[in-house]
């Protein structure tokens, strides 16, 4: 298996992308309403919004910070228009972009005298980024170029039998091509600890993935739920997975099997090429936001029952090895392994499927997720607002 004859946008920092979107992001709830105005009015624009408002603190106040700064100054992004109610808001974002070698144009509210006048200029703006978007052209790149997120959900036992199986052969041929690959969930590596720490680069890798899945089953603890030997999830129970522990297993064959560089905190971007861990929650829209704004410039998703969603900036490809759901949820689906079930596909022809979809939407396909508008963002929450 080989891919080239990949194209995508080079960017003055030196990253890549593979859309060339223009983006309206909101930096505080507040503005929301403005920012999906202006994205409504605007076509062709990417709406991003924000999950909270100004009350945050600490880490959440970070982390909320990182998380914005990453996605408008992702890869992905030709252009983006920070709105805020008063100008400080979206200078904090512009700041941390500026210092990932990206530039942001900031609207405030206030400032602009209510939504009217802010409507009239933000459509100036986009408008004018729209027009340098189109000028851009697509030039050659390499694998090594790409970071790839690698995400799992509404999970079933032809996703641990299958579909992650057949990515982690994906990955595998990625990482050994010098390319980069990022997986998260450390809550589904409950009960597969002794394997991600025999994988880890070192024992101080070891440490510090051991340490992010513990915290996240302390976490499931304090809330009153004790996650091993159960499985919380309906749709994971109906799909076969009565675990958690079987559901890890089955979800950590996405990442393959090469060595685990390190661990990444959410909307952290890697290093350097490699695999990568990163300490992310396991909803998937607040997962495919970190992994985007980590950096990712296609996100692989692999789903037993047809799980939707994917990102606004960072094309998510649906690879799913259920019959049943393969042909309920066609709409949805890019990767159909759902012949490997009755013995038709085996796992290097289906890990061939994945590569060729790859390929193709890294050259501009549309996925179902794109196609449909079917995309979402949600940056995760530590603590209470004061």
């Amino acid at each position: 298996m080989k891919l080239d004859g990949l194209t995508g946008y080079r960017r003055g920092n030196g990253t890549v992308g593979v859309r060339n979107h223009v983006v309206v992001l909101a930096a505080a709830d507040n503005v929301n309403p403005l920012a999906r105005q202006l994205a409504d009015q605007t076509p062709g624009v990417a709406f991003i919004r924000a999950s909270f408002g100004r009350g945050q603190l600490g880490d959440d106040f970070k982390l909320a910070l990182r998380t914005m700064a990453g996605m408008a100054a992702h890869p992905n992004v030709s252009d983006c228009l920070i709105v805020s109610f008063e100008l400080a808001s979206a200078q904090r974002v512009a700041e941390q972009v500026h210092a990932l070698g990206r530039t942001g144009t900031m609207l405030s509210l206030l400032d602009e005298g209510g939504v009217t006048a802010s409507l009239r200029r933000g459509q100036r703006i986009l408008q004018d980024m729209q027009a340098k978007a189109l000028q851009g052209a697509r030039v050659p790149i390499a694998l090594t170029d790409l970071i790839v997120g690698l995400e799992c959900g509404g999970s079933d036992v032809t996703s641990g039998l299958i579909g992650n199986p057949c990515l982690g052969g994906f990955t595998d041929y990625l990482i050994g091509s010098s390319g980069t690959a990022i997986f998260s969930e450390p809550v589904e590596c409950l009960g597969a600890e002794s394997i991600l720490q025999a994988r880890a680069a070192s024992p101080e890798v070891g440490a510090a993935l051991l340490r992010a899945v513990a915290r996240r089953d302390e976490i499931a603890k304090e809330q009153g739920t004790d996650l091993l030997g159960a499985n919380p999830t309906a749709d994971n129970i109906a799909g076969g997975l009565s675990t958690i522990e079987e559901k890890s297993l089955g979800a950590l064959a996405k990442s393959g099997t090469r060595r685990i560089e390190g661990l990444l905190d959410y909307a952290e971007g890697p290093p350097r090429p490699g695999l990568w861990m990163m300490d992310a929650p396991s909803a998937a829209v607040e997962n495919i936001t970190a992994l985007t704004a980590g950096g990712c410039q296609v996100i692989m998703f692999v789903t037993g029952s047809g799980n939707p969603v994917g990102h606004p900036l960072a094309p998510t490809i649906k690879i799913c090895a259920n019959p049943r759901a393969a042909q309920r949820m066609a709409e949805h689906i890019d990767v159909d392994l759902s012949a490997a079930l009755l013995g038709k596909l085996d796992p290097a022809a289906g890990t061939r499927a994945i590569a060729a979809s790859f390929a193709r939407v890294v050259n501009g396909e549309l996925t179902a997720a794109e196609r449909l508008d079917y995309v979402d963002t949600t940056i995760s929450r530590i603590a209470q607002s004061t």
